[in-house]
């Protein structure tokens, strides 16, 4: 039994609701990974924007392909499903999205250039990377190394020299924090290292402990050993 119409209505609001808000926290988890370059998280947010103009159009449709529990719902309700507060949501979030991710937008080229540098127009380049582009779609090699390696290690890999302009670009959007990951993983780090019993710790110790414990920096022994001939003072 479905119960009275009004019942019946706010039962399918609801199942719309816990629909939605599922693809919304898988979203946001998303977001939060660990290594997330902003770069990623615009092709989430693109993603995203997709998704739910797919939703817009097969909701009008009573389409529930991607809604799993207004198709349950669905198969035992006799009340038409209320399209135009499933919409009324949707254009919502569209609006919301567009307004809390509008500095993407505007960087949309410049995240572009540095997450597919090999994909980009040459002519539509700005001239400062015109010609760096040029040879980097001509070397196979670097080719070979944005494909296998993460983009992080690309740009390490590119000569300093001759990808100039470039590596200004990648290192501004390497250093942009995408998500609050390393914030939360820093400040849990803190609460454990500076304890009540080691309270006088200095904030010095502490900032050395913190890199350690937050950074995959590989500390490079056999560089430092090469560089210190005499490891003993003599008296």
């Amino acid at each position: 039994m479905c119960g009275t119409k009004k019942d019946s209505v706010w039962v399918w609001k609801l199942a719309f609701l816990v629909d939605i808000t599922k693809y919304m926290n898988d979203f946001n988890l998303k977001l939060q990974g660990k290594d997330v370059l902003i770069c990623d998280v615009y092709t989430l947010v693109k993603a995203f924007r997709q998704k739910l103009i797919l939703f817009k159009t097969q909701i009008s449709k009573n389409c529930f392909i991607h809604f799993s529990t207004c198709d349950k719902y669905n198969k035992e309700s006799k009340t038409q499903f209320p399209i135009d507060f499933a919409q009324k949501i949707i254009s919502e979030l569209k609006i919301q999205f567009k307004q809390r991710f509008s500095d993407l937008d505007v960087k949309s080229e410049e995240i572009n250039i540095f997450q597919n540098p090999f994909s980009c127009d040459i002519e539509k380049l700005p001239p400062t990377l015109q010609m760096e582009m040029i040879d980097l779609k001509s070397n196979d090699a670097l080719k070979i190394k944005h494909r296998e390696e993460t983009l992080i290690d690309f740009y390490k890999f590119l000569p300093d020299i001759q990808y100039t302009n470039l590596k200004k670009i990648a290192i501004e959007y390497i250093s942009v924090f995408a998500t609050t990951y390393l914030w939360e993983q820093t400040f849990s780090k803190m609460k454990y290292i500076k304890s009540k019993y080691r309270s006088a710790m200095t904030d010095k110790h502490l900032e050395s402990i913190l890199k350690i414990g937050t950074s995959n920096i590989q500390p490079q022994f056999d560089r430092i050993l090469a560089e210190n001939h005499q490891f003993q003072t003599s008296h």
